[in-house]
């Protein structure tokens, strides 16, 4: 009731304003109960007012009207007190009563002089523009459908479906019906899209680092033909080398076509990293393809189950395969939470390690802790399937080839078996690969590198035990990856106490010439060709 109470008065603080306003309105009001002419005019005005203020700021009636309008829009109440008709005929009641036209014209003009100063001018330069067009539109808007129009027609296209800024979609649906975009208002506004790629349309170009591979594979999801952006914001070369062609622009924007239907990512897999929550490390990956396929690594704690749920329904609550690298609580916990109750998540397919009993893990690693694995260990998996080192299987056409899962060998070089055992994975898409490290750690560094070699070498590589610690510096070094993944949040990322590498070997893979991605931007997001 409290936050209910407190979105109400914030709403009215809203509505009030300067406060100038709403004083004039109670003065008025005063002033009719007070004066002794039209008692049913008294009662009308201030019945109605107290009547409005007890049902709009009484906790469970402002709930209810909450729950059937919405509380974003609550604040248009306000637009039901008759601030406007009571100010006005008190006005005209006082200068009724006034003696000799000087005076009443005096005391209008007094009353007129403080309106105007205690208001504002509704013709203020944030709500209104000068018209540019006889539409009374952005000429921007004007210009954009225009360009696709004449393109469309020039080469037979019917199917018009455009991706631009923000601040156009409602006036690119007003100037042009025939030019559909996949989201509009409501999501400007605030409120759901109406399909997950829509909705990470919206976000990309809300975002200042734009992702326009991504945004690329969502526009062929949601079979966007046209894209429109500000010519000093974007760089022509670079979009025409992904596939784009220009059809046009004005002296801001320019207009775009792209001939890549869905069909053109048949094959290819976009890969998102998630990152964690209250700054905790953790590992949560994504694979989808164009045919609605989806693969999921890790997953994180289990306090992050419900928000790997949600991402999980949004793609469409079925899971092809869903790979453990290891039952730590910052990679499994959310799967062990979220297979108990399900709910409508479907999962085909789950790839784990084999690992080491927790008592031996203990007995090795005392420092090391085992609650998830303990709660894994209690669940029954049907689609299990366990991993070993040098497995390959294939998942809806991407490879899978296992470098690294516990066994005997770990268990002679290393102690810290639950991270040491944890799964090594390279995925190959047709022609790109991404190496997953896990939390494989130094003790294994010069024999992975020693037994598998160049097999190791990836376009894409997951740093090992989230970048801290993690493999060695040759090993790093002798992938050749182009992308480095650190599962890691600022604090770890930026630590400069000496306690963690993670900054160490940001630098290393820098150095190589690879991209560095962190917690701090995600959902990063890249194509597996």
């Amino acid at each position: 009731m409290r936050e209910t109470v407190r979105a109400v008065l914030s709403m009215y603080d809203s509505y009030n304003g300067t406060g100038m306003q709403m004083a004039l309105f109670f003065a008025c009001l005063i002033y009719l109960i007070v004066q002794k002419k039209e008692k049913e005019k008294q009662y009308l005005f201030a019945g109605y007012t107290l009547l409005f203020f007890i049902i709009c700021f009484f906790p469970v009636t402002a709930k209810v009207i909450m729950a059937c309008i919405g509380q974003e829009v609550y604040w248009r109440l306000f637009w039901l007190l008759p601030t406007v008709i009571v100010t006005a005929y008190t006005a005209v009641q006082v200068l009724l009563q006034m003696d000799g036209k000087i005076k009443r014209y005096l005391l209008l003009f007094v009353m007129l002089t403080v309106v105007v100063m205690t208001g504002t001018i509704v013709y203020n330069g944030t709500v209104f523009d000068r018209k540019q067009n006889w539409y009374k539109l952005p000429q921007d808007t004007v210009d954009i459908c225009d360009i696709i129009e004449r393109d469309a027609a020039e080469n037979g296209i019917l199917h018009k479906k455009l991706i631009t800024t923000n601040d156009l979609v409602i006036s690119i649906r007003q100037y042009d019906a025939q030019i559909r975009m996949p989201y509009g208002n409501e999501v400007v506004v605030g409120d759901k899209a109406e399909s997950e790629n829509a909705a990470q349309i919206f976000r990309i170009m809300g975002s200042e680092n734009k992702n326009w591979e991504a945004l690329l594979w969502y526009a062929a999801m949601e079979d966007c033909n046209y894209f429109a952006y500000p010519t000093d914001e974007i760089t022509t070369d670079y979009l025409i080398s992904m596939g784009l062609c220009k059809v046009g622009s004005n002296e801001t924007y320019s207009v775009f076509r792209t001939e890549q239907e869905k069909s053109a990512y048949d094959g290819k897999w976009l890969l998102t990293q998630y990152g964690g929550k209250d700054g905790n490390q953790l590992m949560f990956y994504t694979l989808q393809d164009s045919k609605g396929h989806l693969i999921v690594i890790d997953g994180g704690w289990v306090t992050d189950a419900d928000y790997v749920k949600r991402v999980i329904k949004l793609l469409g609550n079925r899971v092809d395969a869903w790979v453990i690298t290891h039952p730590h609580s910052d990679h499994a916990g959310a799967f062990t939470e979220i297979y108990k109750n399900p709910g409508k998540i479907k999962i085909k397919k789950v790839y784990a390690v084999d690992m080491a009993p927790p008592e031996l893990c203990l007995a090795n690693a005392s420092w090391d802790e085992t609650t998830v694995y303990e709660e894994w260990l209690k669940l029954t998996i049907p689609q299990l399937q366990y991993v070993h080192a040098g497995d390959t299987f294939e998942i809806e056409g991407l490879a899978f080839e296992v470098f690294n899962a516990y066994d005997n060998y770990v268990d002679e070089l290393s102690d810290d078996l639950l991270n040491d055992g944890s799964m090594m994975f390279k995925v190959t898409a047709k022609k790109e690969s991404m190496l997953f490290c896990a939390d494989v750690g130094t003790h294994m560094s010069d024999y992975l590198l020693e037994t598998y070699g160049d097999a190791l070498k990836a376009d894409y590589i997951q740093m090992g035990h989230h970048g801290n610690g993690g493999l060695k510096k040759d090993f790093y070094k002798s992938i050749g990856a182009k992308a480095a993944f650190f599962d890691a949040p600022d604090w770890l990322m930026q630590d400069r106490s000496g306690r963690f590498t993670t900054m160490k070997n940001t630098y290393l893979m820098a150095e190589e010439g690879a991209a560095v991605y962190s917690f701090s931007t995600t959902p990063n997001q890249i194509i597996l060709k």
